[in-house]
């Protein structure tokens, strides 16, 4: 890629870093598939989408356009970036900007932890859930492993409801920490995972699909201090 593309590529938002040596930017993008991307909430500066399972957030692998970021610039246009991301098995609500000049502002309430996130997931009822889970969490080839150490990620649970037979619960959780599948491991971390989650839980399941959504999130507007709560529109219902 010439110089040129890369500098594109960063004043659009489409390159990341792993580290301090190792970036990666996405590849064209082919004519793959058009998803729809339910609005919840539109001003100005950000969209909030309700994202339905099976799709990426951002290109990655052979999603490219089947992910949030390029469906969005279909959608809304071409200046439109993520302001943080879901897992592609998760749903629910996932904020956009549409200025890029209010891009860092909006990406740093999540990297600063000041937006709240409240997740519901579907998973085997026990006698006793934990109100807190901490551990400290590490990535390791692919995933996210729970390892000796000062704890680094912590996610508050609650048990919404059962299903008929007892044997399903409806849970409620909220991370207070912002790592990667930290809800999925430490719901499996306490004996429940979620279900179809086959990364973190036994069991089969489907890729594309675990019973997480993305409920809620709520934050004070950083441009102008308005308080936004944003709830989806989508439900889990127990497996028949």
């Amino acid at each position: 890629m010439s110089r040129a593309d890369v500098v594109a590529a960063i004043g659009a938002g489409d390159i990341g870093y792993e580290n301090d040596e190792t970036a990666y930017i996405h590849r064209p993008i082919p004519d793959e598939a058009d998803i729809d991307l339910p609005v919840l909430l539109e001003n100005d500066r950000i969209i909030a989408v309700d994202k339905p399972a099976g799709i990426s957030s951002t290109p990655q692998g052979s999603f490219v356009a089947r992910s949030v970021l390029v469906q969005a610039r279909r959608q809304f246009g071409d200046k439109v970036t993520c302001a943080h991301r879901l897992d592609r098995a998760t749903s629910g609500v996932m904020l956009l900007v549409k200025d890029p000049a209010y891009r860092g502002t909006y990406q740093q309430m999540f990297e600063n932890e000041t937006a709240y996130k409240t997740y519901e997931f579907l998973a085997r009822a026990v006698a006793d859930v934990p109100r807190e889970r901490a551990s400290r969490l590490v990535a390791q080839g692919g995933q996210s492993l729970e390892v000796p150490g000062e704890p680094n990620a912590r996610t508050k649970f609650r048990l919404l409801d059962k299903d008929s037979s007892g044997t399903r619960g409806r849970y409620e959780a909220v991370p207070l920490t912002g790592k990667t599948h930290q809800i999925r491991v430490h719901a499996a971390g306490a004996g429940f995972a979620i279900l179809g989650d086959t990364l973190y839980g036994p069991g089969e399941g489907f890729p594309d699909r675990i019973e997480l959504l993305a409920q809620r999130l709520s934050f004070t507007d950083p441009v102008d201090e308005t308080s936004m709560d944003i709830l989806s529109k989508q439900e889990l219902s127990f497996p028949e």
